[in-house]
């Protein structure tokens, strides 16, 4: 048989509750020319309940492992792939149905680029939508811009060249090995930006799923400690990179988790670290990249408080009622079909990053 045009690689690690949502965005792909590997990396939920419903397609392949993580589920998808092409998905996040065919399009229009990635939005468990605002201009994506502001976000919005993955190592399976998880996604993107920069398309196209009981939210001591290490081994290895980037992205990544150790009454640590982040990088503000990221950031922030509180007009959305561009791109999510919020595993390694 002739190799697919895509890999699509999802880990799955006790995320029965998501995973059948996630294969079907996947299915409802507009490029239907991919493969579809499962790595169930030793799920203990009902893992083969969740993927029976889609055992008659033909595109689907489900591989088993012993536990071993996020990074060696994930590299195990990248090992079993036949196609040129590799578009990891965690197991509870979506696309939106031009998700594949806009990447590999952006991929065959460039064709050094490394990779493809798209905007993400951001939804809770139940496929609500949180307020979202489009960046006034497109962020900085090159090497630097990676590296300052993760523009890419999570770990579901990019289609990878397999070779130029194969040439950085893939994800850093050591990482988790030493306690910090979470990172391993970054750190790829990062020495894959250095091969070559990557192409963005500027639309919302990937739903991350938000949750304050995944890795980053839940256990934000341990994906700072993971933050840090990419950024140690950015400044070891490449030393090169000036040490307003590498301050600029701890103060980036800083922010991003501050809510988290608050939301944990973690102030004190909290408190050190916006510190380190702020004092010792007094002129951030005169990074754009930081400047509209942390602008947007308390617009989404304000937005989503004023909902959950009732202080506005405007709940959040359902995904499957929301148009994107007009259409009702994820109509097929019907809510009846949701699993409530508190049957959700207290772990599982889906959002790691």
């Amino acid at each position: 048989m002739n190799p697919p045009r895509v890999s699509v690689v999802v880990p799955a690690y006790n995320s029965a509750w998501s995973l059948g949502r996630t294969i079907l965005s996947v299915l409802h792909q507009t490029l239907n020319d991919f493969e579809l590997i499962v790595v169930d990396d030793g799920s203990t939920d009902d893992f083969a309940g969740a993927v029976a419903p889609f055992g008659g397609d033909h595109r689907l392949r489900i591989v088993h492992q012993d536990n071993g993580g996020l990074a060696s589920a994930r590299n195990r998808g990248i090992a079993e792939a036949r196609a040129p092409l590799v578009a990891p998905i965690d197991a509870d996040d979506l696309w939106h149905p031009d998700f594949l065919a806009e990447c590999v399009s952006a991929l065959e229009r460039d064709s050094e680029a490394p990779f493809a990635f798209a905007y993400s939005f951001r939804m809770n468990e139940d496929d609500y939508l949180f307020p979202h605002f489009l960046p006034r201009l497109a962020p900085r994506h090159d090497f630097v811009g990676l590296l300052s502001l993760n523009s890419v976000a999570c770990g579901s919005s990019a289609v990878f060249r397999r070779d130029a993955m194969l040439r950085v190592g893939c994800y850093d399976e050591d990482m988790g090995r030493r306690g910090l998880h979470g990172a391993e996604d970054w750190k790829m993107i990062l020495r894959m930006a250095r091969l070559r920069q990557p192409v963005l398309v500027e639309r919302y196209l990937v739903g991350y799923r938000h949750s304050e009981l995944s890795m980053s939210q839940s256990e934000p001591r341990r994906q700072f400690g993971a933050v840090l290490d990419v950024i140690g081994h950015v400044r070891r290895e490449m030393p090169d990179v000036s040490e307003r980037a590498l301050a600029d992205a701890r103060t980036m990544m800083t922010a991003w988790l501050l809510p988290a150790f608050l939301r944990q009454r973690d102030y004190g640590f909290a408190f050190v670290q916006a510190l380190r982040a702020y004092a010792f990088n007094p002129f951030w503000f005169t990074n754009p990249l930081l400047r509209g990221a942390h602008k947007r950031w308390l617009l989404v922030t304000f937005a989503g408080v004023c909902a959950r509180l009732g202080l506005t007009r405007a709940p959040l959305e359902h995904l499957s009622e929301v148009p994107f561009e007009g259409k009702r791109a994820f109509a097929y999510l019907q809510r009846v079909a949701l699993a409530p919020q508190r049957q959700r595993p207290a772990r599982d390694h889906a959002n790691a990053a």
